[in-house]
């Protein structure tokens, strides 16, 4: 009887062993509540919070410096990397901006349409090289499959202006040169008629008494961060 016991008592111990501890501490039960996950899925689960919490705080690290230099910056340059890098689209303000522009040349902005269109891949080259005399209306079919991981979008711009040709000229110089990117999309021009005023010319300054005038229009495409 005394020799029974022991045996009856280290069975039970490798049974409660086998049966619970090891499932406990070391089994994959994968249960949604921590109460049923087992030790071993629960220091996982630990590492994994600890890494995450390491990764926020490096980035909290980088963004404060970050932070800090942008800080130092002047505040004429913060306003010029604003303009440069604009993280949304002021649709007034973008508007006002190029009609100032255009008012250098005596030209102001009409027509105007504006179209939050987003940025396009590369269309994929024609086949057949259209006429640059009569460009196709249809717009170019994308072959782009899959996520846009771009970090910038962008809008579209329509307007119509009329002017010389030799102020047009200067006017497109300006938006190259200006801070904000903008591309040029498209330009369709026509001639104006002589004795028909121009709209924010005085009648001195109308078509009767200033020739070759023309009549512009055009589409440019800007950015922002998203």
């Amino acid at each position: 009887m005394s020799n029974i016991t022991p045996i009856i008592l280290i069975l039970a111990t490798v049974g409660m062993f086998f049966g619970y501890i090891n499932p406990t501490y070391t089994g994959v039960t994968g249960a949604a509540t921590a109460e049923d996950k087992s030790i071993k899925e629960l220091q996982i689960e630990e590492g994994d919070y600890k890494d995450a919490l390491n990764k926020t705080a490096e980035i909290e690290r980088v963004r404060t410096g970050l932070s800090d230099q942008y800080k130092k910056i002047d505040p004429n340059n913060q306003t010029k990397i604003e303009k440069l890098l604009p993280d949304h689209i002021d649709s007034v303000r973008l508007i006002i901006d190029i009609n100032n522009i255009a008012a250098k040349y005596g030209m102001s902005l009409t027509n105007i349409i504006l179209t939050a269109s987003g940025v396009l891949p590369p269309a994929p080259k024609a086949s057949t090289p259209a006429s640059a005399s009569s460009p196709s209306s249809a717009p170019a079919v994308s072959t782009f499959v899959g996520p846009d991981d771009r970090q910038y979008d962008s809008i579209k711009l329509g307007f119509t202006v009329t002017g010389s040709y030799e102020n047009f000229i200067q006017f497109l110089k300006e938006i190259e040169e200006s801070l904000r990117v903008v591309d040029v999309t498209s330009i369709a021009f026509s001639g104006t008629k002589t004795g028909s005023p121009v709209s924010g010319q005085s009648v001195a300054t109308s078509p009767t008494s200033v020739p070759n005038l023309y009549t512009y229009t055009m589409t440019i495409r800007t950015y922002y961060l998203k």
